[in-house]
């Protein structure tokens, strides 16, 4: 049975994943002196905005939606852990920017990507969201599609 107490709240945490990951584009962006490089990661955070906007746009079409800032229990658990170890990859990450190449940056947001799309497989997997199955398959849809970009972007991008 799922930590989620509706289809609202894995929308909610699609939001708060994308948002992460404009942070971490952004903090790429702000490191890089490169040219192209700043290019690359302006369209990785643009891609984020773009992910985030479809979400909040599959929020605002959920009427039972309620925003909710603080959550009692297993649950609450649940989102902050998962939360802070997003969280935490991003600070990380921003943390090494002056030590790694942005190869393995790319390589970084490739993993946060492959890491959102299991979690959302995940919670389609355990069949509690069987009303909003189509929803969930566009969010991972979502994940996937940036995903294919930052591999592709990867491999042809030499810096």
């Amino acid at each position: 049975m799922s930590v989620f107490r509706d289809f609202a709240d894995v929308l909610e945490v699609a939001v708060r994943v994308e948002r992460l990951g404009i942070e971490l584009y952004r903090k790429l962006y702000d490191t890089e002196e490169s040219p192209h490089a700043k290019s690359t990661f302006s369209f990785l955070a643009a891609e984020e905005e773009k992910h985030a906007g479809t979400f909040r746009k599959m929020l605002e079409e959920n009427a039972n939606y309620t925003p909710r800032f603080d959550y009692p229990g297993e649950y609450g658990r649940f989102l902050n852990d998962y939360a802070a170890s997003i969280v935490g990859k991003v600070e990380k990450a921003g943390s090494l920017m002056n030590r790694i190449t942005i190869n393995e940056a790319l390589e970084m947001g490739i993993e946060f990507e492959k890491e959102t799309i299991l979690f959302y497989y995940e919670l389609k997997s355990e069949g509690d969201f069987e009303n909003n199955s189509e929803a969930l398959q566009r969010i991972i849809d979502e994940e996937r599609s940036h995903w294919r970009k930052l591999v592709s972007l990867k491999d042809t991008l030499k810096f």
